[in-house]
């Protein structure tokens, strides 16, 4: 069994009351402020526009959220998006893969043609066998 878990005791509605107050400050600390300073710049640069809208709360923190997910997604070195270009392959590369490829069908080729003559052998040996038995029966 692991030994290393951390335990968390949560003792009667003090100990309840701390993790709503944790929770609650989390959340209005990473979405609700952020999605409030969104709004406020969103309606700041659009203030003089009568083609785009003003927003309100809740469409601050969605833009937050895509800001936020965006930002994760193309920093994070182990992404699920990237934007990187194929180099190719070296021509040394080229001609290292290639020669390994030979040496691996000749190998191959090399084990193949052991296994016929292993199978000829054994064929021969054994058609030999019976073409010295049969005579010696046929004299009897």
């Amino acid at each position: 069994m692991n030994k290393n878990y951390k335990v968390v005791t949560i003792n009667g509605i003090r100990g309840l009351i701390a993790v709503v107050f944790i929770v609650l400050g989390l959340i209005a600390g990473f979405i609700i402020s952020p999605g409030w300073v969104c709004m406020k710049a969103w309606n700041y640069m659009v203030q003089d526009s009568n083609v785009v809208s003003q927003m309100n709360i809740y469409q601050g923190i969605i833009l937050w959220t895509i800001i936020a997910l965006s930002l994760y997604l193309l920093n994070n070195k182990q992404s699920l998006i990237g934007f990187n270009s194929f180099q190719g392959l070296s021509p040394e590369q080229i001609k290292d893969i290639m020669k390994r490829t030979r040496e691996a069908e000749l190998k191959m080729l090399k084990t193949v043609d052991l296994n016929k003559k292993d199978d000829l052998n054994v064929t021969e040996t054994v058609s030999s066998d019976v073409k010295q038995e049969e005579p010696e029966e046929a004299g009897r």
